[in-house]
């Protein structure tokens, strides 16, 4: 036997044996002709509008060009202008009067995104025009939001520089592309993915790890880790990819470079991992090895691929007498699937445009900055002015050490600065007996000192005075969220603070008969870990906690009732709310009609339910961008009225905290919506005649 080819039998030998200790082996279906500058870098699959059997998939090559193939693997056409590194593709994007599919591939090394489309009748693709971007592409993926339906780009540099971009089409048929984020994701970026149906953003960072983080413009920074090296990673991740399937399921599969394999996780929840698989030698096809760019589709692709398919480059492409360029394996996902016991839905259409059932609305007004550029704003409440509701204030935390309370107009400018401490969640009843006269009294949890904050607001001058009768330190932890009970049995006021720990106090309110408020405990309630976000019912009696991992428990509000939860309204792994549970608030209408609305911090958007009865769900909405107005993300505290507030919102307002206030950039603040038109948006009642200010009287 000639020495170079026992050599390359022992190659192959080796090759098999790691392959097999990769996870279980898959069989590989054909392979595509190579790739004429030896690059081969990320594919995507064009589902044929009328007959799947003509599909293609088109491959980057990241030193020459990019190129179709058909589903037999034969090249059919190569771009070389520009060297792609990696490719996307989103149908329906709107071009004009019509729609296309379109197709964003990054110039590798380069600042530039190129656009292409492709022609259904030729399978040509067709270049639409080029946008400068302000990082070297070396990772590129789409985005169609489920919430606003918008396109988007990401583009990566190597470095983990990354921007996000509006794509829009002007009025010659032209891409444009709107800077709407900037952001750093870590060193060594290789690929990333987004799921347009949870709006989740995947990157996988090289030797280090696979992170996710939220796609919308306005989610921040935030990231949550998938997996690690020295976890399922075994040296190098590389590509990443998608499995679409009905209700939400599907999987994350990542590309484990040095081992040869893929690393398969869940879509939902925390993204579990579930197994590894290699593609193994089949026939004269050699096994994957150095995997890099893959993708994968459920949809059937005709008599080639009837349970989808799975590609990937194969970065060490041999024949039986030799190397050859790289090139691309494709795979049968339904064998993938038996292997590792996944599912296979071939009734998935990638083409349908993906629905959230999430409505949104826009907000009109917004408040003035805090003055931290750090986490600070958090909770505001709303005050109905006695004689003039176009007087009413909106009164807000800053939980900065050098914050405390501040109110604000309803045209959002700055009326008072109260530097208290690190004032964390706010509340208010009306009514409270004081000094003889009835005044409306307003808590908050004060974690400087560990107390309760206890002032009232002058309404004649519209203004915040202390009337602690001493410092009411809590007995808990560290104090964080805050509500108040006014109850309609014995006329009793009650302060309820939570703690990190837990803890959830209940404190009566009185007169101490020298014009101050006295506080006594009188009974605690416990969870197991961390509340914050808390409202009580007054009419109904109910008290409302949100366990921030966990969901929002129902306990009645009286002290001398059980202290163990009714019920649990809602968790976060089996209907819309997403950790963390924040605000939480109440909408109140005539004869106990209304609603119980949350705040779903991980995923920016705000869950309605039913006031009365079990609490079912009503519906989801989230606050996008008007034209004034940015939208409104990783909300902390809210709080809502049905009562009219004069000319600026005759049908109440909506009240948000803003996690990230980003037109302009600036710091923490909160946003105003009009409650006309959130309910217009899910059908809900708009109640101005019930007023909260006469609760108990």
């Amino acid at each position: 036997m000639k020495k170079w080819i026992w050599s390359l039998f022992l190659i192959c030998i080796s090759v098999n044996i790691a392959v097999a200790q990769s996870g279980r082996g898959v069989e590989i279906i054909l392979e595509s002709d190579v790739s004429p500058g030896d690059g081969a870098s990320s594919a995507v699959v064009w589902v044929h509008p009328t007959d799947a059997n003509l599909s293609v998939f088109i491959g980057t090559d990241d030193n020459e060009g990019i190129g179709v193939y058909d589903l037999s693997g034969k090249l059919l056409q190569f771009l070389d202008d520009d060297a792609i590194g990696q490719a996307d593709l989103r149908y329906d994007f709107p071009m004009g009067d019509t729609t296309i599919p379109l197709i964003a591939g990054g110039v590798k090394d380069r600042r530039k995104v190129v656009f292409y489309t492709i022609n259904p009748d030729t399978r040509q693709l067709v270049e639409i025009n080029k946008i400068d971007v302000g990082v070297r592409h070396t990772s590129l993926c789409m985005y169609r939001s489920p919430v606003t339906g918008g396109f988007y780009a990401f583009v990566m540099s190597e470095g983990g520089e990354a921007e996000q971009y509006l794509l829009t089409a002007d009025e010659n048929g032209k891409i444009v592309g709107e800077l709407r984020r900037q952001f750093e994701v870590g060193g060594e970026v290789e690929s990333c993915i987004v799921d347009d149906t949870y709006s989740n953003l995947y990157i996988t960072e090289g030797e280090v790890a696979i992170w996710r983080y939220g796609a919308e413009p306005e989610a921040g920074i935030r990231r949550r880790l998938v997996d690690i090296k020295g976890g399922n990673i075994r040296d190098e991740t590389e590509g990443i990819t998608i499995y679409y399937a009905s209700e939400g399921q599907g999987y994350v599969i990542v590309a484990n470079e040095q081992a040869n394999s893929f690393l398969v996780y869940e879509r939902r929840g925390d993204n579990a991992f579930i197994g590894e698989f290699s593609l193994i030698q089949t026939g004269d096809i050699d096994a994957v090895q150095e995997p890099a760019g893959i993708y994968v589709l459920s949809a059937p692709l005709g008599d080639a691929f009837p349970n989808g398919v799975f590609i990937t480059t194969d970065d060490v492409n041999q024949t039986a007498t030799s190397t050859a360029n790289t090139n691309f394996k494709l795979a049968d996902w339904g064998a993938i699937a038996d292997a590792l016991g996944l599912i296979t839905d071939i009734n998935y259409n990638p083409r349908t445009s993906i629905q959230s059932g999430v409505v949104t609305v826009r907000a009109t007004h917004e408040t003035q900055p805090v003055q931290a550029g750090v986490d600070a704003a958090d909770d505001p409440a709303i005050w109905i002015h006695p004689t003039d509701p176009n007087l009413s204030l909106i009164i807000a935390t800053d939980k900065t050490p050098q914050g405390g309370l501040v109110t604000y107009n309803l045209d959002g400018t700055l009326r008072q600065k109260l530097p208290i401490g690190r004032v964390n969640n706010v509340d208010l009843r009306y009514n409270f007996p004081l000094g003889g006269e009835l005044v409306t009294i307003v808590v908050g949890t004060n974690r400087t000192e560990n107390n309760i904050a206890i002032l009232k607001m002058n309404a004649d001058t519209r203004t915040l005075e202390n009337v602690a009768a001493r410092l009411i330190v809590s007995e808990a932890q560290e104090v964080y969220g805050i509500c108040m009970y006014h109850s309609i049995i014995t006329g009793e006021f009650y302060a309820i603070p939570n703690s990190v720990d837990g803890v959830i106090e209940q404190y009566r309110l009185f007169d101490n008969g020298a014009g101050l408020v006295d506080a006594e405990l009188v009974r605690t309630l416990r969870l197991d870990s961390q509340p914050e976000g808390c409202v009580a019912d007054d009419e109904l009696g109910f008290l409302y906690v949100g366990e921030e991992k966990v969901g929002i428990w129902k306990f009645y509000a009286e002290p001398d009732q059980p202290i163990t939860p009714i019920a649990q309204v809602a968790i976060t792994d089996s209907n819309p709310l997403t950790a963390d549970v924040e605000g939480l608030a109440i909408y109140y209408a005539q004869n106990g009609a209304g609603y119980l609305l949350a705040s779903s911090q991980g995923s920016s958007r705000f869950v309605v339910y039913d006031r009365a009865g079990d609490n079912p769900l009503i519906g989801v909405f989230s606050v996008i961008e008007g034209t004034m107005v940015d939208g409104i993300s990783g909300t902390d505290g809210i709080d809502v009225t049905n009562f009219s507030l004069g000319d600026a919102f005759p049908t109440g307002v909506f009240v948000a905290q803003d996690d990230l206030n980003i037109n302009p950039e600036d710091n923490q603040n909160f946003k105003l919506v009009s409650w006309g038109d959130i309910a217009q948006a899910l059908g809900l009642i708009v109640d101005t005649t019930f007023d909260p200010r006469a609760i108990g009287r």
